[in-house]
């Protein structure tokens, strides 16, 4: 099933400082745990639009329409391609991915069509395609499916992590405010090391100008922590007008073929069809590795 349908844990952790103005920026904003690569200070290479070592096509269904969207550097051609399809299960399927046509002008960027055999593959039956031999699967469970008292307590420790998020200006409206817990999943590497996914949000409902933030968190076990808590290794947090900010969801977890860790994330608003890749460079640092917002096209 399309992840984005499974059902979302709700928390609402009681507001201790409740702000009383929206934000003055009505522009959507992000930062991330990190501070930018090199590659991306001023002066120097900008990071490279495309990732050769991720393969040749990295596609996905829309999350409005169901139709496949799929990015690649090969923009003269329009043959099928064998892909390897991902979900939230552990398994792959192989597939044949075939190119349309260019979306908003877009060579890198076309509608496409799913085969498998001689059936069309259904948007809700796979989440992320990959050239073959790029990644193998990790399962991944929701939260929810875990029991009531587990639930909570992961729910509980994500929101105290989001909570934990240093702020900034941008974010300063929203602290103290409530926080929902929108989607939550977790899974286990192969070292063992639990890790969640999850999406939250902070609303300020002043009815001339409903604003969200949405924040996307990654989090794994504390190892230097006796009590076994966690720490966010990873955040990126979006804010705005509530009609124009949209959360991430998570599509798959990978495991690289150099053996890293990664997810595959999506979110669909103003800017088209966003797809990230976000690796584990070591124990608890994160980074985006790719991102399709790198691909060299007008805006769409």
């Amino acid at each position: 099933m399309r992840p984005r349908t499974l059902g979302a844990v709700l928390l609402c952790v009681a507001a201790c400082d409740r702000a009383s103005s929206p934000a003055k920026d009505n522009s959507v904003s992000s930062r991330r745990a990190e501070p930018p690569p090199a590659e991306s200070v001023a002066g120097a290479p900008q990071p490279k639009p495309w990732d050769d070592d991720l393969g040749r096509v990295i596609a996905t269904p829309s999350l409005d329409s169901g139709t496949p969207v799929s990015f690649s550097p090969d923009t003269g051609g329009t043959a099928g391609v064998a892909v390897e399809l991902f979900s939230h299960d552990d398994h792959a399927t192989n597939a044949i991915l075939h190119t349309g046509t260019p979306i908003r002008a877009c060579a890198w960027r076309r509608t496409a069509s799913v085969t498998a055999g001689d059936a069309r593959v259904a948007p809700n039956g796979w989440a992320l395609a990959l050239s073959p031999g790029v990644a193998t699967p990790v399962g991944v469970g929701d939260v929810d499916a875990l029991s009531p008292r587990d639930s909570a307590a992961t729910v509980a420790r994500i929101s105290l992590l989001v909570s934990g998020i240093p702020e900034d200006s941008t974010s300063m409206p929203y602290h103290g405010l409530p926080i929902v817990v929108r989607d939550a999943w977790q899974f286990r590497l192969a070292d063992s090391t639990r890790v969640a996914v999850a999406i939250a949000t902070r609303s300020l409902n002043v009815e001339s100008n409903p604003r969200m933030q949405a924040i996307t968190l990654i989090a794994e076990p504390d190892p230097s922590s006796a009590s076994g808590q966690w720490r966010a290794v990873y955040w990126e947090r979006v804010a705005g007008p509530e009609d124009r900010v949209e959360g991430m969801d998570l599509l798959a977890a990978l495991e690289l073929r150099d053996t890293t860790a990664a997810v595959a994330l999506v979110r669909e608003g103003d800017a088209g069809l966003q797809v990230e890749i976000v690796q584990r460079r070591s124990p608890g640092a994160w980074a985006v590795r790719w991102s399709s917002a790198r691909i060299p096209c007008a805006s769409p």
